[in-house]
């Protein structure tokens, strides 16, 4: 058994449940292939994993991604200087990206490989709105600190099929130690049975957070209102802590009884009601970056079998939806087009034509969280196997 120094800011229980999930799966399904990992992540008052070192952030603010990253790579410094324990490889995962610096440090002192999992862009992030000092970072500090860390990593992991094409283009002598991971689920968490559909009325379902860059949920809300002013009988069931803005359009598009806001749920929780529902909404804000992300909560759709109601651009996220999924819609980011494909849900769901579908074979070889954890041990052995380990 091989040992992995497995650095992850986030891990759960944790608020960032996005990198804290593929970090957690990671580590639970590793050793079935080889590699024990030693987890260090962020102590953030949560209850204690076994066998997980938490390090308190000396700079523990609220809005973690914009000061406590930094304070925690510090302690992580002074951890890891301290560190005496014998490993094979270290493995980092980002974002935030702070961290992953100082495993660079600890992996040039120690001689040892490093790989770093950008579960997100950086210097790329196709999300760079914000503050002006957020703006100015992205142009002029972040590029330099990225290109040392790239210069360091031995594998540079990347999550969609874009990023990797935009990383090896902005980096073309690191190319050749640049690889695609992606996201996934976790099949244990999936009903053995599939739950009954509502029969009363349509239920959709949107899991996950609005207000991240430009996702808003303003048009689905209208073209749910004009779905309903024309005999739909179909209801909105939003998953995830929401900013305050969304219970005021929700509650300007006349729809306070008809969209209900769930707050935050465990994952299970969360796979349990994509299941049941009737058809599953993803909404992804339109980009002209040549980074497109994948949302997360795709390929738990995906899994759950269910139509796919998908306000996305052409790209990455909409090319994997085209190409399992057994039913979906796509209508333009407009409110009566999106009307028009609610109706079109709601005219197959009153017919029975909503059914269970069956969920395509290559999901699961592709994106089981276990199968994905086994890809990233062959992808630890090829770096040992490069370094003559």
């Amino acid at each position: 058994m091989r040992s992995v120094l497995f650095i992850a800011y986030d891990f759960p229980p944790a608020a960032g449940i996005g990198s804290g999930l593929r970090s957690a799966y990671f580590s639970r399904y590793l050793p079935e292939f080889g590699w024990q990992p030693s987890v260090v992540a962020l102590d953030s008052g949560q209850s204690q994993a076994p066998g997980v070192v938490r390090l308190a952030s000396p700079t523990p603010w609220r809005r973690p991604y914009e000061v406590t990253p930094y304070g925690w790579a510090f302690a992580l410094h002074h951890y890891l200087r301290q560190c005496d324990g014998a490993f094979d490889l270290i493995y980092v995962s980002c974002p935030p990206y702070p961290q992953a610096l100082a495993a660079a440090t600890f992996a040039r002192h120690r001689k040892l490989p490093l790989v770093v999992d950008f579960r997100d862009a950086w210097s790329l992030d196709p999300y760079q709105e914000g503050s002006r000092l957020k703006r100015l970072l992205y142009r002029h500090l972040f590029p330099s600190m990225e290109r040392r860390l790239v210069s360091q990593a031995d594998l540079l992991i990347l999550n969609t099929p874009s990023t990797l094409r935009a990383y090896q283009a902005l980096y073309p002598e690191r190319a050749g130690a640049m690889a695609c991971l992606p996201n996934g689920y976790d099949e244990t968490a999936f009903p053995v049975e599939q739950p009954q559909i509502s029969g009363d009325v349509l239920v959709l379902l949107h899991a996950g957070r609005f207000g991240i860059g430009a996702r808003s949920p303003a048009n689905l809300l209208s073209g749910l209102a004009l779905a309903r002013q024309r005999g739909c009988q179909v209801r909105l069931e939003i998953l995830g802590e929401q900013p305050d803005v969304v219970g005021e359009q929700i509650q300007t598009a006349g729809l306070g009884l008809v969209v209900k806001l769930h707050g935050q749920v465990s994952y299970e929780q969360s796979v349990a009601a994509m299941c049941a529902a009737g058809a599953l909404v993803l909404v992804q804000a339109p980009s002209t970056s040549v980074v497109q992300a994948i949302a997360g909560k795709t390929f738990d759709y995906l899994r759950a079998g269910r139509p796919i109601l998908a306000i996305a651009p052409l790209g990455d996220n909409l090319n994997l939806i085209r190409r399992h999924s057994g039913r979906y819609e796509q209508p333009i980011d407009e409110p009566e087009a999106i009307a028009e494909a609610i109706i079109r849900l709601y005219e197959d769901w009153r017919r029975g034509a909503l059914a269970a579908q069956q969920v395509d074979q290559a999901v699961t070889e592709l994106y089981e969280r276990r199968a994905l954890a086994a890809r990233l041990a062959d992808h630890f052995e090829h770096v040992l196997d490069r370094e003559g380990r």
